[in-house]
């Protein structure tokens, strides 16, 4: 600890704090030089733990390694670093050649100045004491800063050649499989360019929408922000005007009642039959249309509805290639006709014509 005074106050707080008890490991860690604590554990073999290395071990790990220790003379060796030896005070020189050895009187030494009246001290500055405090315990965060960015880096270097060596040993593999299999370019027809085309220009069309999606999400939150700081600012402007200033608030008109409606739907018995032979997904999909469309109304974008040419049949999409025809009901309901995919739209339009 390099500040006795907060070494003293910190033993002051524990001991009032423990029933006046302070352990051996806060005394060796507040009074005992760091550097003779490092000497004693170098010498007695000790490794710190934490990662620290013996030479920037600070005291709060070396001092409970050394309290621990169970070996009597170690121990009191130990012991001894809370108790300095005291320096032998120097031969006074200039004292006479004639004195005897043997005479008693005490040497003549010089007067001491006097000690300074309590009145002519320096006051003591807490905000100063608070600051060299804070000084030194930021000092010792700097320095275990450094010590875990120094490991840090030698991690990261670790690191490094490792991710090197998998590099080259992938690399050596990908080299061997190719020596070994060569990978034949695939034949595409037209009809496989066609349909790759098609879906790189969907998954085009997905990422635009979902970025347009996070965009309008983004600016939602930014304006609901927006609005709720504009909200305070008016609370708090209309706090500061005088009661008989204030303006009524004029109540909003309720909204208008939805006209949407749940359509009744039919389903005719040659829907059913177009059903046969149609694998599960494909019919959860064309039930959920449906009930998209009675509760959504035609208008729902991910439907699609369209009414066909010539006749009164409508269409709505259940999937990439799968389509559900209905008819509008006087009543206003749905009448479902038939599930069909989408190359077979002409078939079924004409069958469903003569009927």
């Amino acid at each position: 600890m390099s500040d006795p005074r907060i070494a003293h106050r910190r033993l002051v707080e524990h001991a009032l704090a423990n029933v006046r008890q302070v352990p051996l490991a806060m005394l060796l860690e507040l009074l005992a030089p760091v550097q003779r604590l490092r000497d004693l554990a170098r010498e007695f073999g000790l490794s710190p733990k934490g990662g620290f290395r013996l030479d920037k071990a600070p005291a709060r790990v070396l001092a409970p390694m050394l309290a621990d220790l169970a070996d009597g003379d170690r121990l009191e060796r130990v012991v001894a670093l809370l108790f300095p030896a005291k320096a032998e005070p120097p031969p006074v020189s200039g004292a006479p050649e004639s004195a005897a050895e043997g005479d008693e009187s005490p040497p003549v030494t010089e007067a001491s100045p006097p000690a300074p009246a309590r009145s002519e001290r320096a006051p003591v500055d807490p905000l100063r004491e608070l600051r060299e405090a804070e000084l030194v315990r930021m000092r010792e965060e700097l320095e275990r800063a450094r010590e875990s960015g120094v490991r840090g880096l030698e991690r990261e270097s670790v690191l490094r050649r490792q991710l090197q060596a998998n590099d080259d040993e992938l690399r050596q593999l990908r080299g061997h499989v190719q020596r070994v299999r060569p990978v034949a370019e695939p034949v595409r027809t037209e009809p496989d360019r066609d349909l790759t085309t098609r879906l790189h220009e969907l998954e085009q069309e997905i990422t635009a929408r979902e970025a347009a999606d996070v965009a309008l999400r983004r600016q939602l939150a930014a304006d609901k922000s927006r609005l709720r700081d504009l909200e305070e600012e008016v609370a708090e402007l209309e706090g500061l005007l005088p009661k008989g200033r204030r303006r009524r608030r004029v109540e909003e008109p309720p909204p208008p009642p939805s006209d949407r409606r749940f359509l009744v739907p039919t389903f005719t018995p040659s829907f059913y039959r177009s059903l046969d032979g149609k694998d599960r997904t494909a019919i959860e999909r064309a039930f959920a249309a449906a009930w998209l469309l009675c509760t959504e109304g035609h208008a729902y974008p991910g439907l699609e509805v369209k009414m066909m040419g010539g006749q009164d049949t409508w269409s709505l999409r259940a999937s990439l290639g799968l389509r559900v025809y209905f008819r509008n009901r006087e009543d206003g309901g749905v009448e479902f006709l038939e599930v069909a995919d989408r190359e077979e739209q002409h078939t079924t339009l004409r069958r469903l014509k003569d009927r």
